[in-house]
């Protein structure tokens, strides 16, 4: 695939915006008609470019008031140890996101709970039964100001 031009950028941060938008408001937007725009849509779809379009709720709507980053160390860093972990993360409904990270712990989660009785009881009886943890801190977020979901090309 060729490398993306202007209108390619400029259609990307548009579909980072709303993903819903239609062909026909991207072509008045971008001055193109809307066969290019399907045909760009679905190059930059093949060449990996957007990797899947995805609905974006609200937690607080679904009683998950609390958010905490969580940041972990490991004990054992061999790699079948690091994918163990990960994949014991993936089973946890109350993480979000999970990142390897360098610096002084290993793994950022970012976490929702229903409130801090659900966030004690996602520590005691799920996070805290992960055998190569070796010590983990826990940051409560007071207040998010507008959350970015998008980068401009």
């Amino acid at each position: 695939m060729k490398p993306i031009d202007e209108i390619d950028r400029k259609l990307l941060n548009e579909l980072q915006v709303n993903s819903r938008i239609t062909i026909r408001e991207l072509s008045e937007k971008l001055h193109l008609s809307t066969t290019p725009i399907h045909e760009r849509i679905k190059k930059l779809e093949k060449g990996g470019y957007i990797k899947q379009y995805v609905t974006l709720l609200d937690p607080k709507k679904f009683d998950k008031k609390l958010m905490v980053y969580i940041s972990v160390s490991l004990r054992d860093h061999a790699k079948e140890a690091v994918e163990a972990f990960e994949q014991e993360i993936e089973q946890l409904d109350e993480v979000m996101e999970c990142y390897y990270i360098s610096g002084s712990s290993d793994f950022l989660l970012k976490v929702f709970c229903d409130d801090m009785d659900g966030f004690h009881d996602f520590i005691t009886n799920k996070f805290s039964t992960i055998d190569n943890i070796t010590q983990f801190y826990s940051s409560f977020v007071m207040y998010g100001s507008k959350v970015k979901y998008d980068f401009k090309l």
